[in-house]
């Protein structure tokens, strides 16, 4: 049986000093609403689905390596982003989630040091290439919930790249990874704008919150192949419709 599995959470939920931090706690309580709403639309797969709370990067990467090759149908991440990076924290200008490359991890840390602190990824941490690529099936689907992860900072208005051995974002990165490892009809999907868990606007209820809406793009085989404001979950009847020679 192929398995599905759902990540949510990542933000820091404790102060310096021990106290609850209310920001996290929220974040974290939008994040498993809307991973909730993702496990509700893949009960029409007969596929098993796993509900995980996330606490570093470098757990998902031992908890998918559990798994058997070729049986991970699809992963979701909950969490905040960036470009470069999937932004996980248990302390303070401490970061424990994923970043795309070496020169990603460099580019992240400079951007959200300041002068209250360095900002520097732990041992806990991972690269987009520790991922056991091998565990996905050939037409495995991941989405990127978090802000910005499909957008391409590092671009001039003109389109062309500032930084040529750096790819867009780490959509890309991880669609260039699955290709590497001959899953070649999988695709990643990510958000290009800063994401919000009201899909129905301000009239959204707590039990509605869900990441999939505004402007997301597809990547297959580490090229850009959609680019849709579609609502929901995209299903494969409508993206073989939209990607050009694409087959599930």
């Amino acid at each position: 049986m192929a398995v599905r599995i759902i990540y949510y959470g990542g933000t820091r939920e404790k102060n310096k000093d021990g106290s609850s931090r209310r920001v996290g706690i929220n974040d974290n309580s939008a994040f498993k609403f809307a991973a909730l709403n993702i496990k509700a639309s893949y009960q029409k797969f007969n596929d098993s689905v796993i509900l995980k709370k996330i606490t570093t990067a470098r757990e998902i990467v031992t908890f998918l390596h559990s798994q058997s090759n070729s049986s991970i149908a699809s992963l979701d991440i909950l969490s905040h982003g960036s470009p470069l990076s999937l932004n996980f924290s248990l302390k303070s200008y401490e970061a424990c989630g994923f970043y795309s490359s070496w020169i990603g991890k460099k580019a992240i840390e400079s951007y959200y040091s300041d002068d209250d602190g360095d900002f520097t990824f732990t041992h806990q941490a991972q690269s987009v290439s520790d991922i056991p690529w091998s565990r996905f099936k050939d037409n495995a689907r991941i989405q990127l919930h978090g802000c910005l992860t499909a957008s391409d900072w590092f671009r001039s208005p003109n389109g062309k790249k500032l930084f040529p051995t750096l790819v867009d974002n780490i959509v890309q990165q991880m669609s260039d990874e699955l290709d590497s490892a001959g899953k070649k009809s999988a695709i990643v999907i990510g958000h290009t704008t800063r994401g919000n868990p009201l899909i129905n606007g301000s009239a959204t209820t707590l039990l509605q919150q869900d990441y999939r809406h505004g402007e997301r793009k597809i990547y297959n085989n580490g090229d850009l192949v959609l680019t849709t404001k579609e609502k929901g979950y995209l299903p494969n009847e409508l993206l073989k419709q939209k990607i050009k020679g694409w087959a599930p």
